[in-house]
């Protein structure tokens, strides 16, 4: 039996709300710097998009702060945490940046969840087995006692060599065929 459930964020717990178009030029600015976080180091975020943007500080803070408006929740995963909480621990694992990370907390209530590792705060990225290790010892569980959800396979894979029972977010199916596997592995 599970002692815990661990989500990756984007593409499971919120997604990007279909037909977002951006209608001010923070908007536009926020798309563009939300695609390079996927190609760019954390640790020197801030200073590749000022130079390749050509953006103010302020404009870049403006635009992050921005990011989050355009997903939201998966209602019908969200409104079963309640109850799963009183049967497991549970945590995020996010690939994410620092910059965007407040703003994603602003406007994502995560206080239900027992941790949130973040891979720029602790200086690793899924698919690396360390930042599961990483939120299992946290959490005071082992590998195989988790369920993990993402969208990626190549994580999913990683999480599943090291004991995790494993669920993937195919988003070529229906979300409610998706529930319905989670509901049952619960």
């Amino acid at each position: 039996m599970f002692k815990a459930v661990l989500f990756d964020m984007v593409g499971v717990l919120v997604f990007k709300k279909s037909g977002f178009a951006p209608t001010s030029a923070d908007e536009a600015n926020a798309e563009k710097i939300e695609n390079l976080f996927n190609h760019l180091d954390n640790k020197k975020l801030a200073e590749d998009i000022k130079e390749k943007l050509k953006l103010s500080e302020e404009e870049i803070e403006r635009a992050v702060s921005l990011i989050p408006v355009r997903y939201e929740k998966i209602t019908e995963l969200w409104d079963l945490l309640p109850e799963l909480k009183k049967k497991y621990k549970l945590a995020v694992i996010n690939n994410g940046n620092s910059i965007a990370l407040k703003y994603w907390k602003e406007k994502f209530d995560f206080s239900i969840f027992d941790l949130f590792t973040n891979s720029a705060e602790v200086g690793i990225k899924k698919p690396n087995p360390n930042i599961f290790l990483l939120t299992c010892r946290k959490l005071g569980v082992d590998p195989n006692e988790c369920l993990f959800m993402d969208d990626s396979l190549e994580n999913i894979e990683s999480a599943r060599k090291l004991g995790m029972k494993t669920l993937w977010w195919d988003k070529e199916k229906d979300r409610a065929s998706f529930l319905q596997q989670f509901k049952k592995l619960t």
